[in-house]
């Protein structure tokens, strides 16, 4: 993460507090994609437009069509994005987590949001309101181009979720669904395995792939005694990198999944 730091005095207390808020927002903008390539030192005014909402773990920033007035940019925490039907049916779209935007399609057009944003943790977010989104692309052509960037990126992740949704099996869904976290949130450890930093329960994996709970438990139990994965405490390590893309037919599969990647760090 970029870091940003301050050569102001505070004079008091409140000062001190305002700053600290206002430098807090700078910092989160420079890591946002959507923001690079904009000098640091012009973010200070992009900020003044900009709060800072906590949310409670297992409280929404948004629901599913509430009116959009802004953009939402994840500062700390994780927030699942997801469907819902009358039953209580879910269907996660992605799983975010900091320097991620939110729901760009409805904060350019306007229109309600198309999923429910639940913090999975208690969650810091940076909300900036369509105004100030519409004066900075004036500004800033760039950031058209980035926000394009993005947009599509989750144009592409939607349409693979749903392909494999449709064409793959349990077993293959879920395993596609490990395999992406893992591009986007895996680290590898000095064992050779990869641990998938995001935290995630069997109902997650569930959501995610389009399967039912009791599925989600058998997949991954079957995934365990191949020596494929290992779980404990919602945390979830590969062991086979190799043995999973296999089981997952991954070779055999055009689709790209390397638009699930890790967040690019701004550029220096």
């Amino acid at each position: 993460m970029t870091s940003v730091t301050s050569s102001r005095t505070p004079s008091s207390p409140t000062h001190h507090a305002n700053a600290e808020r206002q430098w807090h927002l700078v910092e989160v903008l420079a890591n946002c994609p959507l923001l690079f390539d904009i000098p640091i030192a012009q973010l200070d005014e992009v900020a003044k437009d900009c709060s800072i909402v906590s949310v409670k773990a297992q409280e929404h920033a948004f629901l599913e069509g509430e009116p959009c007035r802004g953009i939402w940019v994840i500062a700390r925490g994780r927030v699942r994005l997801y469907h819902a039907d009358a039953q209580g049916r879910q269907q996660v779209v992605s799983f975010r987590g900091p320097n991620y935007p939110l729901e760009l399609a409805p904060a350019l057009d306007g229109r309600p949001h198309t999923a429910n944003a639940l913090a999975m943790e208690d969650c810091e977010l940076v909300f900036m309101p369509r105004a100030a989104m519409s004066l900075l692309a004036v500004k800033f052509p760039i950031t058209i181009r980035n926000t394009l960037d993005q947009l599509c990126l989750e144009v592409r992740q939607r349409d693979i979720a749903v392909a494999i949704a449709s064409l793959r099996d349990a077993r293959g869904r879920v395993g596609c669904t490990i395999l992406q976290m893992a591009r986007q949130y895996g680290v590898q450890t000095q064992s050779g395995t990869i641990n998938i930093e995001y935290r995630l329960t069997r109902q997650d994996i569930a959501d995610r792939s389009a399967v039912t709970l009791e599925t989600s438990i058998r997949v991954l139990s079957d995934l365990q005694r191949r020596g494929l994965v290992r779980t404990r405490a919602q945390n979830i390590e590969i062991l086979s990198l190799e043995g999973l893309r296999k089981l997952s037919e991954c070779d055999e599969c055009e689709l790209d999944c390397s638009v699930f990647a890790k967040p690019r760090p701004r550029p220096t």
